[in-house]
């Protein structure tokens, strides 16, 4: 991860930490499904660790196949079937017992994920610290909400702290206007006038807002 990976995320129309986690993502669901459906070890790794969480089950499930699907889980839809009978059983004979639900508290990708934003942040924050870059910064479409509060504290210098702070609310409303801009021009017919900004600042409202839907998991808020 060097200052040239950092330049090309500040280039996209999106949340430059957001953009770097979804490649990362990707580059590790292609890899993971390509093992589960070729390799018993794999498989049987997945199994014990009890699958991944289901938001990242089903991200997995996109870069797969109905057949790599079938490949890769089968061991892990018998051992839960067997967990089951193991409830069943302890139910029973009226006793208290865990019920078997694909583990999201250990989910694999969720660490990966809270690993890599961690290392990448650090990143972030130390080429912002860096004399003429915070210029380059601004004229990226800026860090969403959440990637800002995290290099906010690794930032020292609260001048530059607050420049950050500054320039994610005009970007905000910059944001806002186009909205409008774009509502007003498709109730008066004028689709054919719509900027990129206007057309895609949907988007990169809800990105600013909740960053990236890809990067993000409800189960890592204790990671």
């Amino acid at each position: 991860m060097n200052e040239s990976s950092v330049l090309h995320d500040l280039r996209v129309r999106s949340c430059p930490v957001c953009n770097h986690l979804d490649r990362q993502m990707a580059e590790f669901f292609a890899e993971r499904q390509g093992l589960l459906s070729k390799s018993r070890d794999a498989q049987t790794e997945y199994t014990d660790q009890g699958g991944f969480c289901p938001l990242h089950t089903w991200q997995l499930a996109a870069f797969s196949s109905p057949r790599g699907i079938s490949r890769g889980h089968s061991t892990i839809i018998q051992r839960m079937a067997e967990l089951l009978d193991l409830a069943a059983d302890t139910y029973a004979e009226r006793k208290a017992g865990a019920f078997p639900v694909q583990a999201p508290d250990d989910c694999m990708v969720c660490h990966f994920l809270a690993d890599a934003e961690a290392r990448y942040i650090e990143t972030f924050s130390a080429f912002l610290g860096e004399d003429g870059n915070l210029e380059l910064y601004k004229r990226s479409h800026g860090l969403c909400l959440r990637h800002l509060q995290r290099v906010l504290a690794r930032m020292k210098d609260r001048s530059g702290k607050i420049c950050l702070i500054r320039m994610a609310a005009c970007r905000l409303r910059e944001i806002s206007e186009s909205m409008v801009q774009y509502d007003l021009k498709l109730e008066q017919l004028k689709r054919h006038l719509l900027t990129r900004d206007e057309k895609d600042a949907y988007r990169r409202g809800l990105v600013m807002l909740s960053g990236e839907k890809t990067v993000f998991s409800p189960f890592m808020k204790g990671l």
